[in-house]
């Protein structure tokens, strides 16, 4: 719910930029021919946005960070959204009049060129992206007052409550920005930052996607991939999985223990399956749930919570919810808790979705005395109820 609203208030903003451009009830030429003129209000070199000279007029500028090959783009049954470049803008000796950084002097502004390219079979709607901070509830969203004339938003009727949308075969380039403070770079330039682009969807209410939501990487300055990759593997070992037990408040975890670059795929003709990692956890029920942990006799209670990854290989439908799997090692079989875990719902035809699986144990007979477990998937099934697997597929997954 809290998606679709944060995606509705985006959609209504760009409604309301598109409608004071215009005075009558078709749509303005001037956002028609947006595509046709963007070209020279860009610089190619330097600052990107000649806008933020312009608006910012006793501040300095420099670019100190670029990507112009950063490799960021979607493709949902034909909706295509592509980034072209994207740079850091560091602004010294903003007047404390202006409130772009909460009255600070000096900050940071992100700007993205991208464009849009609808050969679905009919309209689309799609909001421009946001960013995602240091980790999944820091986020940033986009800004566009200096990309008025520029903006990356589909042409709009004015005068009209319409919500936006691209036409069929419509193709728009455009620009998004993120504004910093000073504070706030510094503490994401080293982060493992992304960009969060929101499905695409056929209907106004975002009912009919034509994909999913992506997040993708959108560093914010040089980052060595080696020591990159140590500090992404440190920050997951910190963070505990966000599967149903967090979600739901059902109780607080400590982690026991945890591999988070376990990776292992079976593929098959019709799904593949990918465990990319493992968590045993430590719970401590909630006021609300302790009523609901009362059958371990007297042990602590320990969740095994396993991170999976699903592509669908079918021409049809599947369902990420319809699953049977087990946790397994040789005094106890485990069946999972499917009101624990999470998943992402439908997959379309070579769509990959994850899911979270929850299975409940006693900490000294179950954990401690555990090396390994089999975990094991019997069945996945379509939106027809039939099954995906020739066999069962098993994992061998390491306690400690």
């Amino acid at each position: 719910m809290k998606k679709k609203w944060i995606l509705a208030g985006i959609l209504a903003s760009s409604l309301a930029v598109a409608t004071a451009c215009g005075n009558s009830d078709t749509t303005s030429s001037s956002d028609e021919n947006k595509g046709a003129n963007i070209s020279s209000k860009i610089s190619e070199t330097g600052v990107m946005n000649k806008e933020i000279a312009k608006t910012l007029e006793s501040a300095k500028t420099e670019v100190v960070y670029e990507n112009k090959e950063p490799n960021i783009s979607l493709n949902q049954k034909g909706f295509k959204f592509n980034v072209e470049r994207y740079q850091v803008v560091h602004v010294t000796n903003v007047d404390k009049g202006e409130t772009y950084f909460d009255g600070e002097t000096e900050g940071y502004i992100v700007t993205v060129k991208a464009t849009v390219n609808n050969q679905s079979d009919g309209k689309a709607y799609f909001s421009v992206p946001n960013m995602q901070g240091v980790d999944e509830s820091d986020t940033y969203l986009n800004r566009h007052s200096f990309v008025y004339d520029t903006m990356l938003v589909p042409p709009i009727k004015s005068h009209t409550h319409e919500i936006p949308y691209y036409k069929k075969g419509a193709k728009q380039t455009g620009l998004f920005e993120f504004y910093l403070k000073k504070k706030e770079y510094e503490e994401l330039k080293n982060a493992h930052t992304k960009m969060i682009i929101p499905y695409a969807s056929s209907d106004e209410e975002m009912n009919k996607p034509l994909g999913k939501d992506e997040t993708i990487d959108f560093p914010l300055a040089k980052v060595d991939k080696a020591e990159q990759a140590k500090m992404d593997e440190k920050a997951a070992q910190a963070a505990p999985y966000e599967d149903g037990i967090l979600d739901k408040n059902i109780a607080e975890k400590e982690v026991l223990s945890k591999k988070v670059l376990l990776n292992l795929t079976q593929k098959s003709e019709k799904v593949d399956v990918t465990v990319e990692g493992v968590e045993y956890s430590k719970l401590t029920p909630t006021e609300s749930y302790k009523k609901e942990f009362t059958s371990f006799d007297g042990e602590d209670v320990v969740a095994a919570s396993v991170k999976l990854k699903l592509k669908n290989n079918t021409d049809r439908v599947v369902t990420t919810s319809q699953m049977d799997m087990f946790l397994k090692n040789d005094h106890v079989k485990l069946l999972d808790q499917n009101t624990l875990g999470t998943h992402e719902g439908m997959l379309s035809p070579d769509q990959e979705g994850k899911r979270y699986v929850v299975f409940l144990m006693k900490r000294n007979s179950d954990f401690e005395t555990t090396e390994q477990f089999i975990f094991g998937i019997t069945n996945i099934t379509d939106s027809d109820g039939n099954d995906l697997l020739s066999k069962e597929v098993d994992f061998n997954l390491p306690t400690k």
